[in-house]
């Protein structure tokens, strides 16, 4: 490796890693808010949403680590433009590579990181959020609901009541079941309260009602009774011990799932969706890094361009991350669209590659960015400003 190419990759190295903190950062607050209802009840409720709250790291990092190198490169592309260095380099026949070069090795080590992440440490931290919130779910519960708010303590869970007294006893309550597609169950009652039932947590509804819908039919049926006890265990899963959803699961179990899993039956194809996606996700760092070499890294005329160049690379980047989601989702219902989430990532870094490497480059012409300069001028100017107080005449 020679200096040049030592030189970029230090400061892609700190700047990438710099800009990822901060990604990090904002992930796990904006999560954490998100799910700060945790945090409101015993103290035993917030060392649950903290423990939560670091079993979902690895989520957060699998998702901020692309992003945080794409605009890491970014900027110490746009400095040394800025510094007149990428066009020292370029006028003295430094090759392309010299600068693909140093950027590939930190994204493929965030690469490496991911793949292993996404294997190992997601799945195993994501079954432990599950066995935790089993664990613990009567205290989750209480706090987690909040009077005159809907609370989704799981997925497909949605529970709302209208008055939560002191103790725990619940007026007006309302608990939705949407996870299995087929049936659609809610629960009414005027009262309820989390309680101890042959020992097992459970919540005891008092004069209410059950709707049970059929989504094929639409046919809804309704059981009136005057105490009804629902086990809490149901909001993780419907077996009596804990039934993990599919990311949750082991690589290994995903290779060859249980025909008979419930969420197996439910989504048919989410277990081959989730095992892509994790066979993929590694690609991210590399797309993104050559993302932000297409946008950002050639001389650039104009200073505004980096800027312009930060832009057009998170948005062609959010669009990339978005149309692997998109096709994740659709695996639930639609096994064959699959092979899409493979081959948009691997499209993406075979376009940029090809694109950097025999310089073309994506960027605002010159000429918008000079009609954008004199807007932003044109507005400045007209901002008014304070006038001198005219001069008084002495008599």
């Amino acid at each position: 490796m020679t200096i040049i190419e030592r030189y970029i990759l230090g400061r892609v190295a700190v700047a990438s890693a710099g800009a990822f903190a901060a990604m990090l950062a904002v992930v796990w607050v904006t999560q954490a808010v998100t799910r700060i209802d945790f945090a409101t009840g015993t103290a035993q409720s917030a060392w649950v949403f903290l423990a939560i709250m670091g079993y979902l790291t690895p989520q957060f990092i699998t998702l901020s680590l692309p992003f945080g190198i794409l605009i890491g490169t970014i900027q110490v592309l746009g400095a040394l433009n800025s510094d007149s260095e990428l066009p020292v380099m370029a006028s003295a026949w430094l090759g392309r590579s010299a600068i693909m070069k140093p950027v590939m090795i930190v994204a493929g080590v965030a690469a490496a990181f991911i793949a292993l992440s996404s294997h190992f440490i997601e799945p195993a931290a994501n079954r432990a959020v599950r066995d935790l919130i089993t664990n613990a779910r009567a205290d989750l519960l209480t706090s987690v609901i909040q009077q005159g708010r809907f609370a989704r303590p799981d997925a497909g869970i949605v529970i709302y009541v209208d008055e939560k007294s002191a103790d725990g006893t619940l007026g007006g309550l309302m608990v939705a079941d949407t996870r299995d597609p087929q049936v659609q169950l809610t629960y009414f009652a005027r009262q309820a309260a989390v309680t101890d039932v042959n020992g097992s947590d459970a919540l005891v509804m008092l004069d209410g009602q059950i709707h049970r819908r059929d989504a094929e039919t639409g046919l809804v049926s309704t059981i009136a009774f005057d105490s009804y006890s629902l086990s809490l265990s149901q909001f993780g899963s419907t077996a009596e011990t804990t039934q993990y959803f599919l990311h949750e699961r082991s690589t290994a179990y995903l290779i060859n799932p249980d025909p008979n899993d419930r969420f197996v039956q439910i989504w048919p194809g989410q277990a081959v969706g989730e095992l892509y996606k994790r066979l993929t996700e590694w690609m991210f760092p590399l797309l993104f890094g050559l993302i932000a070499l297409v946008f950002a890294g050639q001389p650039h005329s104009h200073r505004a361009a980096a800027t312009m160049a930060m832009f057009l690379a998170f948005g062609t980047g959010m669009i990339y991350r978005w149309g692997s989601y998109y096709a994740y989702n659709e695996t639930k219902t639609a096994p064959d669209t699959a092979i899409m989430i493979a081959v948009i990532p691997a499209v993406g870094i075979a376009i940029s590659a090809v694109m950097f490497l025999r310089g073309y480059e994506v960027k605002i012409p010159d000429r918008i960015l000079v009609a954008l300069s004199k807007l932003v001028g044109a507005l400045t100017d007209r901002t008014p400003r304070p006038q001198a107080a005219a001069p008084t005449v002495a008599e």
